[in-house]
This record gives structure tokens, sequence and C-alpha cells, in this order.
């Protein structure tokens, strides 16, 4: 029988942000008893990828780990791939970023394991054609894609048992295609299945080679893998199977097969990723940006940070802007990914520390520095306004309602406004279709089969938001409406300022913005300053964190504007809905963080922390008649169930406005913390 070669690479990774205990757990599940079956087959030759997440886990909690592989690199066992240190996807982040953080996993590997790096893991396969000249240029001879890419190309299946270079001319990097029906395969199929599909191809291909990358969470972490993989034995029978069969099914380290065998043929590589990771970003991961309008928040303050850091030129800001590049809470797909609090949190937080290092360089250690920009923040063709000084940064778009869209909170590295809005997933309908039941426990899957359980009481929690969850929301409210209609997305808004243009100017130290626009059919403007807090301490102006907004409401009309004006936040502490908060108003306690409620008015509501962290406060010069507050919480779809998150703290103070022809209304609101 003809020889058939198999390459295996396996990507070891755990999100930037994720509970110690989540990975812990998968060390206890999955990597470390694949370790303690794989070392007793020396002779079965494969690649693995460790994010530098997880390495930096391993060298802080388990170091004897990563001793162990070395001492399978050492005899010629494993190879080590590369890759970006905090496994960003590359399209996304600016060049520069992209080869220093190829540059710092291939330091570390020299270092911790004396192996020159050759190949890299591409993160969530997400390839664009550019990217071959930015591999080749960090010295990388070769990375994995999957057969998907090759399809894309043209080629078909039966043409993908080898390799192939892409790339401009001396700008070219080799490509391995890793196997779709060996992803669904492994390990959810008898290994004489898997030998069965060789000796299939092999009748028609002379000396094919298999490539087989992917994740290494599949032994063991994945839903009902753990016992199927270990108890059950399979990962011992599958590399039985192959040490049965060693005279024929020869396996490989890929940079050993890149020496020794020529390329298919040179091909051209479209933008493409998995099937499934195709079908999530509707074809172009950068889609998740038109989607979500939290990721391309996320993707342009880091890419507004990656400009401070390359100019500071700090290697501990390179480190902490490199951590805010990790890919997982930036996108959502089978995982929870971007509607997981704790991990948007970890990369706004590593994106903060990352600035204040390169701010502090930048503006040479000065106390006192602010600064308001005007920029094309997002991208669009439109002005966005950037304030920021030591205590603060907030980003302000006047496009979409001029509403806060970012408010960091430097000293606790947190930023305040980082909700995610409940947006329609096409798995909801599956949610409602198959309320109560859930999948069979007995069987092994791959996770993008039905396995997840769903709770019934998720079915009163579908409603969706067609703004962006914010702060300086303005809102025109029915007198009828109360907190539930509101919250339920069953309220009418009167008004046409929600999501809508707001003409915007710097001046001084501040930013106006104005609008022109109904109300109940009648003409009404809206003028907001935005600026930062200054609170006075004898002769001198403070800065402190937070900032006054003074609105100016104008009856453009000739005819009474008798209505309810509200102006939404949406607010999250750094511990999200801990039970450490808690809302008052003025100094008496109303209710826990996870709890709703409708107050008449108060000049001061608060969310404060009983661990004395944090508090965020919001002052109204005129009192408002009523204040709703309320949680916000989605429903979204992890590995394991559908679940239902708190994603943010939605207040509303609201006023009673009767303004005849010309009249105003003015007042001030101060968010501190």
């Amino acid at each position: 029988m003809d020889k058939v070669y198999f390459g295996i690479c396996l990507h070891f990774h755990q999100p930037v942000g994720n509970f110690d205990n989540i990975v812990e757990r998968a060390y206890q599940n999955c990597y470390k008893p694949f370790l303690d079956v794989y070392e007793q087959y020396p002779d079965i030759k494969m690649a693995m990828h460790f994010s530098g997440c997880l390495l930096d886990y391993f060298e802080d909690k388990h170091p004897d780990y990563l001793d162990r592989v070395k001492v399978m690199v050492d005899r010629g066992q494993v190879e080590i791939v590369g890759g970006g240190y905090y496994e960003p996807i590359f399209t996304s982040i600016p060049e520069k970023d992209r080869l220093g953080q190829i540059k710092m996993m291939a330091d570390y590997v020299k270092k911790r394991f004396g192996q020159k790096v050759q190949g890299m893991w591409t993160p969530e396969r997400v390839w664009v054609s550019g990217l071959a000249g930015d591999f080749n240029k960090a010295g990388m001879k070769y990375s994995i894609l999957d057969d998907e890419h090759f399809i894309e190309a043209g080629l078909h299946l039966d043409e993908l048992f080898g390799y192939f270079t892409t790339g401009e001319k001396n700008k070219e990097v080799a490509i391995f295609p890793s196997s779709k029906r060996l992803r669904y395969m492994i390990p959810f199929k008898m290994p004489g299945e898997i030998t069965d599909y060789f000796r299939e191809i092999s009748s028609r291909r002379h000396e094919p080679l298999f490539t087989y990358g992917d994740d290494a969470e599949k032994f063991g972490e994945w839903p009902f893998t753990h016992d199927w993989v270990y108890k059950q034995n399979w990962l011992s029978k599958f590399f039985e199977e192959l040490t049965r069969n060693k005279e024929w099914v020869i396996t490989v380290r890929l940079s050993d097969y890149l020496k020794s065998n020529e390329p298919i043929k040179k091909i051209k590589i479209p933008e493409a990723s998995y099937q499934e990771m195709m079908d999530w970003s509707h074809g172009s991961w950068m889609n998740f940006l038109k989607i979500y309008p939290e990721t391309n928040q996320m993707v342009k303050k880091m890419h507004y940070v990656s400009e401070k850091v390359n100019l500071a030129r700090d290697a501990s800001a390179l480190r902490e802007l490199y951590k805010g590049q990790c890919n997982c809470a930036y996108w959502h797909g089978v995982f929870g990914g971007l509607y997981l609090y704790h991990l948007r949190k970890a990369i706004y937080e590593h994106l903060i520390n990352a600035e204040k290092i390169a701010d502090k360089i930048l503006h040479k250690g000065k106390k006192d520095w602010s600064g308001i920009k005007e920029l094309d923040f997002y991208e669009d063709g439109k002005k966005a306004f950037i304030i920021e000084n030591e205590e603060i940064s907030l980003c302000v778009d006047p496009a979409k309602g001029g509403i806060i869209r970012e408010l960091d909170a430097k000293k606790v590295s947190t930023n305040l406004v980082n909700s995610i809005a409940r947006h329609e997933e096409e798995y909801h309908k599956k949610i409602l279709a198959k309320m109560g039941k859930s999948g069979d426990e007995g069987a092994v899957r791959t996770i993008h089969e039905d396995t997840k359980t769903m709770d019934p009481g998720l079915k009163s929690e579908f409603c969706y938001d067609d703004y962006i969850r914010g702060c300086l929301i303005d809102r025109f409210i029915d007198k009828t409406v109360l907190v539930d209609n509101f919250m339920e997305c069953k309220s009418k808004e009167l008004g046409d300022f929600v999501n809508a243009g707001y003409k915007a100017k710097k001046e001084k130290d501040k930013i106006v913005l104005t609008r022109e626009g109904k109300v109940d059919g009648k003409a009404i403007s809206i003028t907001k300053e935005i600026k930062p807090l200054h609170l006075r301490g004898g002769t001198k102006l403070h800065r402190v964190g937070g900032i006054v907004c003074s609105y100016t409401l104008k009856n453009l009309s000739k005819q009474l504007i008798d209505t309810v004006f509200g102006v939404e936040f949406n607010l999250t502490m750094p511990y999200l809905n801990s039970d450490r908060y808690n809302y008052y108003a003025e100094d008496r306690i109303l209710s826990n963080i996870n709890e709703k409620g409708s107050i008449p008015g108060a000049d001061l509501f608060s969310i404060k922390d009983s661990g004395k962290e944090l508090d965020i406060n919001l002052t109204f010069s005129k009192k408002p008649e009523g204040i709703w507050y309320f949680p916000v919480k989605t429903v979204s779809q992890s590995e394991r169930a559908y679940e239902l998150n708190f994603q943010a703290s939605c207040v509303v103070p609201r006023w009673q406005i009767k303004l005849e022809n010309a009249k105003e209304l003015k007042f001030n609101i101060v968010l501190s913390h």
C-alpha cells in the first residue's frame, strides 16, 4: 500500500480575560490529560501552537507543563508553531502590530523551547491575500488554512493533499490545507474510520498528505468530550491505530514535510475563513464591524491606542496593546465572545493600560494635560470627538445621536459604557422553536451541532434594540409609558433624535452638539455641551473623573410642546452586576443593581460600590420628575448553553417639559466617578 502522510497541528488557546477557574478546568480536563496520553507515543509526530494568553498562564501556574512539551521538542516529536502572541485577527490590526506580535512569539519560542519558529497559526484562519507578504517579512515559511480557502480559490477537494504557495514574487509563504472532513471526524468518529478514509484517498492519490489543524480543546474541554476522549479512551485508541499502521501512515512535522516535498502549485487565495466563520460573518470577518457597533468601537479604539503606543516605543505598553488585540471578544459565533462582558472588559482594560503608559511618555509626565481631538474615528467620513486627560477618555459620536460611545475611567482602567445592544441573532429562532428542550447528553457531537440546554425563562427576554447602548441618548417619551414598557422596547419614540445626526464643533474645552428635529410633529432643538469635570479647590480648578453635559431644549414651533424628555445612560461597572453594587437616590438605598425600579425625582442618583473602588454619580441641576433604572440583558449562545447575560445598568432620568414658542429649558447633568 502507498504511504500517506499525516500532519497534525493542534491549537491550544484561552482568551485574554477568561476566568482562571475556566482555564484551570481546561487544563485539568484537556491539556494535561492530552499530554499524559501523548507522551506514551514518542513516534507520533505533530505540531503544537500555544497562544501567548495560555503560555502566560502556564508559566504562572504550570511551568512544568511547558517543560514536558520541551522534552518532546528536544526529541523531535513536536514542532512548536508560532503566530501572533496574543492571538489577534491579523486583518483587524495594523501591519506594525502584526509583525510585532509574530516576533514576540518567535522570540518566546526560541528562548523557552530552543526552537526557531518556521510555521505560524493564523487565528480563526481569517485570511486576506496581503497577509502572505507580512508572514514572509516576519520570517515565517508556512501557515495552515482550511480547505474552504482553496475551494474559494477554485480548487477541488481532491486536489488538496499536499501544500501550496501563495503571495507576490519573493514574498511567498507555503499554505497547508486543513481538512474539514477530518475536523468533523476527530475525535467524534472511531479511529478505524479515519484510517479507512486514508485508505480511500490513497487508492486514487499517490502518497497524499492529510493536514489536520484544529482546536486542542476538542480533546476534553468541549462539552461531552472529556469522558469520550479519556474515560472511554478515544485518544489512546487513536494513537494505537496510528501506531499499528505506522508502516504506511507516516505522521510528520509540517516543517519537515515542507523541506522534503515540492508544492503542488502556486495559487492566489482570496479572503476567506472556515465555513462556519464565513456564515457567522456573512463572508468576511471585517463584517463584524458592521454587524456589531460594539466590535467597531473596540477595533477603532485599538487602532487609536496603537498609534500612541508605537510612538511611545515602550515594551510594557506594547504588551498591553497586544493583549488588547486578542480576537475572542471582538466577534460572536458558537462561543459567547462579544456577548461576554468579562472578555470585553479585558480588552478595554489592556488598551487603557497601554494608553496610560503611552500618554505618560508622550506628555512627558505632566499631570495637567488635556485635549479634544476631532477625527474620523470610525473611518466612515463623519467626524467624531475624543476628550481625554489623565482621568478620563471619552468618545462622542455626533452621527449616532450625539451619544457617548466610550467613557474610560483611567484610575480603574475600565470603560464605563462597555455594553452591547440586544441584537437579533439567527439562533434565537431555534431557541424559541425548542424552548425547554436540551441536547442528548449521552451523545458526542461537535459544538456546531445542537447540544445546548435552554431555559424556558428566556422566552420573555426576546426584545431588540435599534440603537447603540451608549450615554446621552435623547428620548421623548409618552407620559403613559411605564418602566416595563420602556425596558421591553414596547414604547413609541415620540422624537426623531435617537440615531440621528447632530451638528458638532469644538469650542475651547468643550464639544457643542446641536440638532433641530421634531417631537410629535412639532419643531424643537437640542443643544448639549460636553466638557471634562473640574472642581474648585481654593483658587484653582482641579480636574476629577467625570463630565458635565449642559442641555438646552428650545421650542421652534408655534405650538405648546408638552411632553416627557429623558436622557438615557447605559453604564457598566468594573464588576458589572456584582452584589457589591447598589442603586441610591440621594443617600437612600434603592436596590441591588440587578433590580429594576422607578422613583420620583432626586437631585442625585448613584451606583455605589460597597468595595469602595468606584461609584458613579449623576447629579442634576434641575430635579427630574422621575428616574427609571433596570438591567439590560441579552440572550446569546455559548458552546454549552443558551444564556441570559447582564450587559448594562440603564438609568433614565425624565423631565416633564412644557415649552411655549421660542421658550427654552436649560439644565446640567454631571456624571462623576
